[in-house]
């Protein structure tokens, strides 16, 4: 290892003759990015397709520190025009997709979905877009439904990259000129350190393993080991035999992590390690048949030469999809949508790709300067975008209302009190507990008012606080309606495993047995359990194995152990987009709003309602079905009343409005309810 590093002109050399185009990574980049528009298209045909991702992060890690490393063992690296260059391959495209993004959503983009558009424009022009998503994070994280009509998701991944590129580039020139025998260390202790982070962070919070650097350094690092070894410790190339192993057992895996994982298990974690050692294979046999053939061909080449500009259009054409009223997304309209983001892809690499490459070589400082200022300016639009909430004033005020309707049916004190707020700082379990169990106590939640009334207690997540309007109204004068309620955590469930993902965390169990203590020391006359039961049930990140099982089981023990009525406020119908914009856009195009429509429903809520109702809840346990008192022939309901937005019956994806709630509990809920009341009073 000394000699190379104390004779930088072999390695110069070396690396001048080995840093030439390779056909097989070119077909690695054309088999990452199939993967990644396969998986947006098809969840079900390549489950595991979003693995892609992580191996471009191995491709790109071996080829810029291969540049990197070479150019300083050669005494010629330039910060300058090593920026400059990589403005030169990667701004050109996403300047011409974020300004399509911003024209469409111009027209098309409700306010709300506009504001977001600003800020991933905004996050995008610092390569921050991973911190900004990860800020954001709703419901699934990048998995999730919400995560569907965001048509800048995707530069998460290029945010890292560029990040990668930024610091990575300067730490390795400083430790090349300084201390060039602790380089290999450094870049080991690197893949080491982030490895060990990803695989700890990924079950405690797996949208934060996804999205943070740190935990997906690793595989970059992993690039940058494999380009040491070719810079500085040359081997002879392996024989055809050997090269044809390593290749094809990289692809192997690589298609393996395609059909094998899922968003159904957690990621990255351990599981990353699949298709990116694959690539790693695959980078470190040169000269395989698979190399030559597989990935070699012109097929492959062709969508290697194109992956960048597919990856950057195929996304934003499927969310505008998914977002556009009137277009259901299925598998025939996004493959054709795949298919026009290859044609987008060739024409930008022809014509705008290619002009700026030939426009480097003749003057490359001035056109990096000149795409890093569009990019800023790109920056200051999505700024003023996001600051102006989307200009709302681009639609009739009516319409405008109704995009950004928000009374929420679970505003209002005192049961929003009892409303326990997530942390953004994960805990150990005692200390959940004690925080949990001191909100609790601080605002005196469960404590009945009026002793001589019955006790309506209120548990779950966002999903049972937002019947908090509908049963304060319809209850709070001959009962006491109280609340016991947290958000993202799965309800009833006692000892909740701490391995599930974002539902099963030690903030979660510290509650969920808390609150079954302080439920079994209440005893109230009528327990109403809500939640969003298809997120738990369905959402990747989010998903509780069993769950449909394990709240049955919450609900008897509690029954055994005296709670005499238990009622389940059963799955709500779901929308995507969000129910306000699906309703402004009937406005916008028809000038009226249906009060049934089944376009935009989620099919999945409906899954989950579906089975709930089938399951045996045993004695004293009521489940009632609010999809399907709300669901029929013409769809699902939207309006509870003709006065808009506030009849709206929902403010987003499936949370009640007040007069939604309002109108759940009085038509749907209150039967159950009064029963259970009716059964009580005898008892007391």
């Amino acid at each position: 290892m000394d000699q190379p590093l104390d004779t930088p002109d072999i390695a110069a050399a070396r690396a001048g003759r080995d840093l030439g185009f390779r056909p097989d990574i070119n077909g690695l980049r054309a088999l990452a990015v199939i993967g990644v528009v396969v998986f947006h298209a098809d969840r079900a045909i390549l489950p595991g397709g979003f693995a892609g991702v992580d191996v471009f992060f191995v491709i790109s890690g071996f080829l810029i520190s291969r540049i990197i490393l070479s150019e300083c063992a050669a005494g010629r690296f330039s910060l300058a025009m090593f920026y400059a260059k990589r403005a030169r391959r990667i701004l050109p495209a996403l300047l011409v997709v974020v300004a399509a993004v911003w024209i469409v959503g111009w027209f098309r983009a409700a306010p709300t979905q506009f504001r977001d558009i600003g800020g991933g424009m905004l996050g995008n022009s610092y390569f921050t877009v991973n911190f900004w998503l990860l800020r954001l994070a709703g419901v699934g994280g990048y998995f999730g439904t919400d995560s569907a009509t965001k048509p800048l998701l995707h530069l998460w991944s290029l945010s890292i990259e560029e990040q990668f590129y930024l610091v990575w580039s300067v730490l390795t020139a400083a430790l090349h000129r300084l201390a060039p025998r602790l380089l290999p260390f450094a870049i080991l202790a690197i893949f080491v350190a982030s490895f060990a982070y990803c695989v700890f962070l990924t079950p405690v919070d797996p949208i934060g393993a996804f999205y943070l650097p740190w935990a997906r350094a690793w595989e970059l690092a992993l690039g940058a080991l494999l380009a040491y070894r070719e810079v500085f410790l040359p081997a002879p190339r392996p024989s055809r035999l050997r090269a044809d192993v390593g290749a094809g057992l990289g692809v192997a895996l690589i298609v393996t992590a395609y059909f094998v994982l899922s968003e159904a298990l957690p990621f990255p974690g351990w599981r990353a390690a699949i298709p990116t050692l694959g690539c790693a294979l695959v980078i470190a046999s040169p000269g395989s048949r698979i190399g030559a053939i597989a990935l070699g061909n012109r097929g492959a080449g062709f969508f290697g030469l194109i992956s960048y500009p597919l990856y950057l259009w195929h996304w934003p054409l499927f969310a505008f999809a998914h977002a556009w009223p009137g277009v259901i997304p299925t598998r025939a309209v996004l493959f054709a949508l795949a298919a026009a983001a290859v044609a987008l892809a060739d024409l930008t690499y022809r014509f705008v790709e290619r002009p700026a490459a030939a426009l480097f070589r003749r003057r490359p400082y001035a056109l990096a300067i000149g795409l890093v200022a569009a990019l800023a300016a790109t920056g200051v639009v999505g700024r003023l975008t996001y600051d102006s909430k989307g200009f709302p004033g681009r639609f009739p005020p009516l319409v405008t209302r109704v995009f950004n309707f928000s009374a929420n049916g679970a505003d209002g004190d005192p049961l929003m009190s009892c409303f326990y707020q997530r942390d953004d700082r994960a805990y150990p379990l005692d200390e959940e507990r004690r925080r949990a169990a001191a909100f609790f106590e601080a605002h005196r939640c469960g404590v009945p008012r009026d002793p001589s009334r019955p006790t309506i207690l209120v548990v779950g997540d966002s999903h049972a606080a937002h019947l908090f309007s509908g049963l304060t109204r319809t209850y709070g004068d001959r009962a006491n309606v109280v609340a016991l309620a947290a958000v993202f955590c799965v309800p009833l469930v006692e000892h909740v495993d701490m391995d599930q993902g974002v539902a099963g965390t030690p903030r979660c169990r510290a509650i969920n047995d808390d609150v079954f203590s302080r439920i079994r020391r209440i005893r109230p006359d009528v327990l109403v359990v809500g939640g969003y039961f298809s997120q738990y049930d369905h959402e990747a990140n989010w998903r509780y194995p069993g769950f449909l099982d394990a709240m049955v089981a919450g609900a008897r023990t509690l029954h055994a152990d005296g709670v005499g009525s238990i009622v389940i406020a059963g799955e709500v119908p779901t929308w995507a987009p969000v129910l306000p914009i699906l309703v402004g856009r009937d406005l916008l195009e028809s000038g009226s709003a249906a009060e049934f429509s089944p376009i935009g429903v989620r099919p999945d809520s409906l899954d989950t309602d579906r089975a709930l109702a089938a399951k045996d809840w045993g004695p004293g346990v009521v489940y009632v079905s609010q999809a399907d008192k709300l669901c029929g022939a013409d769809g699902c309901r939207r309006l509870v009343g003709r006065d808009l937005p506030d009849d709206l019956l929902a403010v987003d994806y499936g949370h009640y409005s007040v007069r939604g709630s309002r109108f759940a509990v009085e038509t749907i809920l209150a039967p159950a309810i009064d029963a259970a009341l009716a059964a009580a009073r005898p008892a007391r």
